[in-house]
């Protein structure tokens, strides 16, 4: 039966999952304060395992291998999961799992399911439906946000997170910001919530007060010093291969018009990058202004778009000059070989076209990275020490 927001104890007498339940209840008749214990070794020593007045959740197939005294248990994955005997996270820790959830672990050990699996003695059923009521999105992305959205649903007062530092890829990609979500779901709630992990992710300069990291117009002029002499002699390289090309037009060498033909194409494409990563780098090193991550982000972005249909005028191109050299090769024409020169042209003038915007595209994204490691190595608050620095 649900009661203001809180589970009774059903008939059939199976675990009371709210806090007013005996086992949640410390010796000075107070509520417990609730602990969610995470497996990451961050910060995971540092719980309350040995206070009383904390109730200990784990996840998942922590209770088995961390050996700790823990009071519930989030287990919310498939029974074709946690059955398995391929079950990937019980191998890794080389533990029977299924064998261990069918024990009974004694009074007060509650492990949450959905649904209830009458084969787990300690299984109380997750009130999944009453829990998503408390918001209105379909939004319960990982067991550390099931766990404290129960415990908010469960009226605990005090609520400590340790061990979850959401830092893989997969945890950051969609997990992160749904535990995010949760944590200010409970201050919201008035809960006395208090973070033992993940604690860089909530240390943040204030957008738009405090300041932004930026790339300084030296590293700018660092990067034209680098790139110009590069793109001169890819020029002065690409020059020379397309005098071979147009000698050997003259002198009728066919299999060696092909062979620079294919040179010139990729010449064309370097030369073509190294300029748009140099004009890049020049137009940036002439701004006096702040550039925000996003203007990086934004010219990525369209040089990667308006590259798009470039290949496909370069394949027709490509196509035609093909063709035009079996003719010339075959006919010997002069009518044949000028229609190859034209296309030709065509051909390397796409090419290089193309290349400048893969160019604008990679040096973009190389000040993306370098943006984003400032930002991590300066750190929370220090990124304010980094931009002093910077000027």
């Amino acid at each position: 039966m649900l009661l203001s927001g809180v589970m009774e104890q059903s008939e059939n007498g199976s675990w009371d999952p709210s806090p007013n339940s005996l086992s949640s209840i410390s010796s000075n008749g107070h509520l417990r304060k609730l602990a969610i214990v995470g497996s990451h070794p961050n910060g995971r020593e540092t719980a309350p395992l040995d206070d009383p007045e904390w109730e200990i959740w784990l996840l998942n197939e922590a209770p088995q291998w961390l050996g700790v005294r823990w009071d519930g248990c989030i287990q919310m994955h498939r029974p074709e999961i946690y059955t398995s005997p391929t079950n990937f996270a019980a191998q890794l820790r080389q533990i029977d799992y299924w064998t261990w959830l069918q024990q009974n672990h004694g009074e007060g050990k509650r492990i949450f399911m959905y649904p209830k699996d009458e084969h787990v003695p300690n299984c109380v059923e997750y009130p999944l439906e009453e829990v998503r009521a408390m918001v209105p999105y379909r939004y319960l992305r990982s067991s550390p946000a099931l766990a404290l959205a129960l415990g908010i649903y469960l009226g605990y007062t005090t609520i400590g997170l340790w061990g979850s530092e959401l830092t893989s890829n997969t945890e950051y990609a969609y997990q992160a910001p749904n535990m995010t979500f949760w944590i200010g779901f409970a201050h919201g709630r008035g809960i006395d919530f208090q973070l033992h992990c993940w604690e860089s992710e909530f240390d943040q300069l204030i957008y738009g007060v405090e300041g932004e990291l930026r790339i300084d117009r030296e590293f700018f002029e660092k990067r034209v010093a680098i790139l110009e002499p590069s793109w001169r002699t890819n020029e002065l390289e690409l020059a020379k291969v397309k005098d071979r090309l147009s000698a050997a037009m003259v002198d009728n060498e066919f299999i060696k018009v092909s062979e620079l033909m294919v040179k010139s194409d990729n010449l064309a494409r370097m030369t073509g990058e190294a300029l748009g990563m140099l004009e890049e780098a020049r137009r940036y090193a002439g701004r006096e202004d702040y550039i925000p991550r996003q203007e990086f982000e934004y010219n990525q972005a369209k040089a990667r778009d308006d590259g798009s249909p470039m290949e496909g005028k370069i394949s027709h191109a490509e196509g035609k000059s093909e063709y035009v050299w079996n003719a010339w090769k075959q006919t010997g024409r002069i009518e044949a070989l000028n229609q190859l020169r034209a296309f030709t042209k065509e051909q390397l003038d796409l090419a290089y076209s193309l290349g400048r915007l893969s160019g604008v595209y990679k040096e973009n994204y190389m000040y993306l990275s370098e943006y984003d490691a400032r930002v991590t190595a300066a750190g929370g608050t220090r990124a304010l020490q980094a931009v002093a620095e910077a000027h």
